[in-house]
């Protein structure tokens, strides 16, 4: 559901659409607009409002579900943080539709938020799936940099470089930036999934989101130059037009999910992996000259 909403709102950004609807939290001064109002850039920026309100709804009933039938209490802390999180999103949401003069200085909040979230929700699926709770040994996380470190590292940049991207659509300014951070991105995408099937080779619980990072990292990069050349190419369109709407809403979308992947292998790898370091945490024991761990 989140990624529809982060597509919905691509759609907004790239048929500049997002002063279409002047008030808020109401749409013409109703919750449900009427059939006359419903057209043009209109249907793009409602659908996304709509779509927000049903994944904010969700999310309210998720954290109630988690507060109550959630023995561990940093998870339901963590599914009040998202709920906070969605919550904070439409706040932006509302102050970048209150206050248009300020739209590029509001996007980049707006787009740092809806990302974050994005994370927050990937990491509850994550928490609460069946592989995190199977036994598993707790192999030593040699190497450096660690990978827990690398693919946090990793995480950061991704979540960087979308922000970036979005300050670009927005015009909050140019390209260079998001162009330089597609190159450091790419390296620590690429650093770290070598690094993975070097150093776990054969244990598919982290090879294969790393193998799927690096998948979408090339699906992402050339996304990412098509839509450059077809924004360029529409420079002088009166108004957006397709190729240029479809690739930029793709290349969003696929840059969020190469975040979602990265964070679950970076919650994988503090799940299967241990400091390199003889040491008794807990019942968990972990042995520097077997290089395993016994749970």
């Amino acid at each position: 559901m989140t990624v529809v909403l982060l597509a919905a709102g691509a759609l907004v950004t790239s048929n500049e659409a997002g002063d279409s609807v002047p008030d808020w939290p109401l749409s013409f001064g109703r919750w449900l607009v009427s059939s006359d109002h419903f057209v043009a850039n209109v249907r793009y920026e409602y659908s996304h409002r709509f779509i927000a309100g049903v994944v904010g709804a969700t999310t309210f009933l998720l954290a109630v579900w988690v507060w109550f039938a959630e023995r561990r209490a940093w998870m339901r802390k963590l599914a009040l943080i998202v709920f906070a999180g969605v919550v904070a999103q439409a706040v932006v949401g509302g102050v970048r539709v209150l206050f248009p003069e300020y739209k590029p200085l509001i996007a980049v909040p707006h787009a740092l938020v809806a990302q974050s979230f994005f994370g927050a929700v990937v990491a509850l699926a994550v928490f609460t799936s069946r592989s995190w709770f199977a036994t598993r040994d707790v192999r030593l996380d040699q190497g450096k940099p660690p990978l827990r470190t690398l693919t946090a590292v990793t995480v950061a940049g991704v979540l960087v470089q979308l922000v970036l991207g979005a300050g670009y659509r927005h015009q909050a300014f140019g390209i260079a930036p998001h162009v330089v951070g597609a190159i450091v991105v790419a390296s620590l995408i690429i650093w770290t999934a070598v690094a993975v099937f070097r150093r776990q080779k054969g244990d598919a619980y982290l090879t294969r989101p790393a193998g799927l990072a690096a998948m979408l990292l090339v699906l992402q990069l050339g996304l990412g130059v098509a839509t450059y050349f077809a924004r360029v190419a529409s420079a002088g369109d009166p108004q957006p037009l397709e190729p240029m709407i479809s690739l930029t809403v793709a290349h969003l979308v696929v840059g969020a999910l190469t975040l979602a992947t990265i964070i679950v292998l970076t919650l994988r790898c503090h799940r299967a992996l241990a400091a390199p370091a003889a040491e008794v945490v807990g019942s968990r024991t972990i042995s520097s000259q077997a290089g395993r761990a016994v749970v």
